[in-house]
C-alpha cells in the first residue's frame, strides 16, 4: 500500500524509507495501542536531515494515502500528548490485524468513516477531518461497520 501511495504521490518524502517514523507490532511509550497491530504507519513530514516541515507535501500526501487504501491525518505538534512530533499517521482500511484502537479509528464513532480526526488522545474529543472526510472506495463499503 504504501508503494502505491508512492506512485500517486510525487514529492520529496520518501514512503519506503527514511521517512517512516513508527510502524506496526509496536507498543509505544505512553501510547494509544493504534500501533499495537498491524497496518499502522507515522510517517515524517520533515526533510531529511533538518526540522524544516515539508508544508507544500502535506495535502498531496494524505491524499494519496488516501486514494491507496489508507485512514491518513496529519497529526500537529503537541496534538497527541507534550513533546508528540508533526507527523502523517496512516491506518490500513481493511487490515485484519489492526489493533483495536486503530480499528476505532478507521470505523470507531470518531474514526475516518464518520468524518473525524481518529484521535485517540485522552481528554480529546475527535474534530472534523480537516481533509474533508474519507476517501470512499467501493471495496471499502461494509467495512465501516465494527
Amino acid at each position: 500500500m504504501l508503494e502505491q501511495a508512492g506512485k500517486i504521490y510525487t514529492g520529496e518524502i520518501r514512503l519506503t524509507g527514511v521517512s517512516i517514523t513508527q510502524g506496526s507490532y509496536h507498543d509505544e511509550p505512553g501510547g494509544f495501542g493504534t500501533h499495537a497491530g498491524g497496518g499502522v504507519v507515522d510517517i515524517s513530514v520533515m526533510r531529511p536531515g533538518t526540522y524544516t516541515v515539508l508544508k507544500d507535501d502535506i495535502f498531496p500526501l494524505v491524499h494519496a494515502l488516501r486514494l491507496a487504501g489508507f485512514a491518513a491525518w496529519l497529526r500537529l505538534p503537541d496534538e497527541l500528548y507534550d513533546g508528540s512530533p508533526i507527523h502523517i499517521h496512516a491506518v490500513a482500511i481493511g487490515d485484519r490485524s489492526l489493533s483495536p484502537a486503530a480499528q476505532a479509528q478507521v470505523s470507531g464513532a470518531g474514526g475516518y468513516f464518520a468524518g473525524y480526526d481518529g484521535n485517540p488522545a485522552p481528554g480529546k474529543a475527535p474534530l472534523p477531518d480537516r481533509y474533508g472526510g474519507p476517501v470512499l472506495c467501493p471495496w471499502m463499503e461494509g467495512l465501516s461497520q465494527p
